[in-house]
């Protein structure tokens, strides 16, 4: 069904498909029950239903909201957390879109992985079109089926590709057109999830030398979504995979490969606007990394920020350069109901990468520095806990967060941060330390760039892959 979005609306509804997914989910099961017409005066202008499992409701909603937030859009939970309304600006009278996430249930099964999987298949087909099948502007049920003969890409079938919403399919074909003029060759075939390269020969390398590196799963050594492999050289590009038992032999492998025209992997993002792809890890580790700019510039601390509603954000951000989207948000992801805390590496359109805070402390560890804060348990976050409060305060005041009062005499401020939620007293308290910490670090830039090149895959041990956007 074609959705006509009036102009006013456009760029805040554009917004809300892009937060619909990131570098680790996809919300992309939804219904768009009402779009209001551009005389419309009602305060819902877009309402859409979005249906994820129901134990990530309370997650699907953090991670819409953090998105949309990283694109300047003011949103606001519902009190049960499983709905957000976003604020659409520059209106004389509040109007927004509502977004409420519902668990599955007739909409059908899988949900955003199951979602992914199709688009990434999709992407393949689309790409082997244009190789295969030419530049056309139609594309017939022939075409896919001449695209799909170039495809390894099990369980995924040709309706399901066909039956992706338009804007999917018009992200695939420039996708596929990017592909085509950057990668250029001939002969390829393309693939998501298949049992002799993507499953098969380049997870089974990853899992020999996984422990001679710092990171903690293949997406961080090669965040590839689909593979590109020569035809006639498939059984050879396995064979050279199966050999290497070392993490720099096997990058080597996959630079020569790569550089001699014969496996390519590419990262795939939804494409908006024009498609732009750029070549990530394509030299040297060592020159990699001093090649690499990331150090510690600044932090973003604030305590009320004076809004209706949520005006005590959880989040802290540490900046790695000067840019407006060059930093890390530090906050749970859990939800209301449990610890879940992380940093997100945040980009202009996406997010880009996540360090679970355990893996953060043995990353910072194996470096070599010493004394890397914990973050609270979730236990001793509950409000009431003096200690707790007590460190939470003294933070925030020698750290100078926004909207925190030096003087507190009627322990106006004290008294709210000791019956705060207990996600916000974690989330706040785990950032904190780290900020802290950070800050009086003698080494404090390294640290940042450490943090950066893992959480956007670009550490020494990350290996060659186009990123697709």
């Amino acid at each position: 069904m074609a959705i006509t979005v009036p102009p006013q609306n456009k760029a805040a509804f554009e917004a809300v498909m892009s937060a619909l997914g990131g570098d680790d989910y996809s919300y992309y099961l939804f219904d768009v029950k009402n779009v209001e017409d551009k005389d419309s005066t009602k305060k819902v202008q877009i309402a859409l239903k979005v249906f994820v499992p129901q134990s990530a409701r309370l997650g699907a909603v953090d991670n819409i909201q953090g998105a949309l937030e990283n694109q300047g859009y003011e949103s606001r939970k519902n009190a049960k957390g499983t709905s957000l309304d976003v604020i659409l600006p520059d209106r004389e009278k509040e109007q927004i879109i509502r977004i409420e996430v519902k668990p599955e249930g007739s909409k059908g099964s899988g949900g955003g992985a199951a979602a992914t999987k199709i688009q990434e298949a999709a992407q393949c087909v689309y790409a082997a079109m244009r190789y295969e099948c030419g530049d056309v502007e139609n594309f017939t049920e022939d075409d896919f089926k001449c695209g799909l003969k170039a495809c390894d890409i099990p369980g995924v079938d040709l309706k399901e590709i066909m039956s992706l919403p338009r804007e999917w399919k018009d992200s695939s074909w420039m996708g596929a057109q990017e592909i085509f003029k950057k990668v250029k060759g001939s002969g390829w075939q393309f693939l998501r999830g298949d049992n002799v390269i993507d499953d098969g020969a380049i997870k089974k390398a990853f899992g020999r030398v996984k422990n001679q590196t710092n990171l903690s799963s293949e997406d961080k050594w090669n965040p590839a979504d689909i593979w590109m492999v020569k035809k006639t050289s498939k059984g050879a590009v396995k064979a050279h995979l199966d050999k290497e038992n070392t993490i720099d032999c096997l990058n080597n492998a996959l630079l020569q490969m790569r550089q001699d025209g014969e496996l390519v992997g590419i990262s795939l993002k939804k494409i908006e606007g024009s498609a732009k792809m750029k070549l990530l890890n394509d030299i040297p580790a060592a020159e990699r990394k001093a090649n690499e700019k990331a150090k510690y510039v600044k932090y973003d601390l604030v305590f009320d920020n004076g809004r209706k509603g949520e005006s005590h954000p959880m989040d802290v951000y540490l900046y790695y350069g000067s840019g407006t989207f060059e930093k890390f948000q530090a906050r749970n992801f859990g939800g209301p109901t449990k610890g879940d805390w992380k940093l997100e590496l945040k980009g202009k359109s996406a997010a880009q990468g996540k360090i679970q805070g355990a893996v953060l402390r043995r990353l910072l560890t194996d470096a070599g520095f010493n004394g890397v804060p914990d973050e609270p348990t979730w236990a001793q976050s509950a409000p009431g806990n003096k200690p707790i409060t007590d460190e939470i305060y003294k933070l925030l005041n020698n750290n100078n967060a926004k909207g925190f009062k030096k003087s507190d005499p009627d322990g106006e401020q004290y008294g709210w941060i000791d019956q705060a939620p207990q996600a916000w007293r974690y989330s706040k308290l785990a950032g904190l330390r780290l900020l802290s910490w950070v800050k009086k670090h003698p080494k404090k830039d390294m640290i940042m760039k450490e943090m950066y090149l893992y959480a956007s895959s670009q550490s020494d041990k990350s290996s060659v892959y186009w990123k697709l956007q």
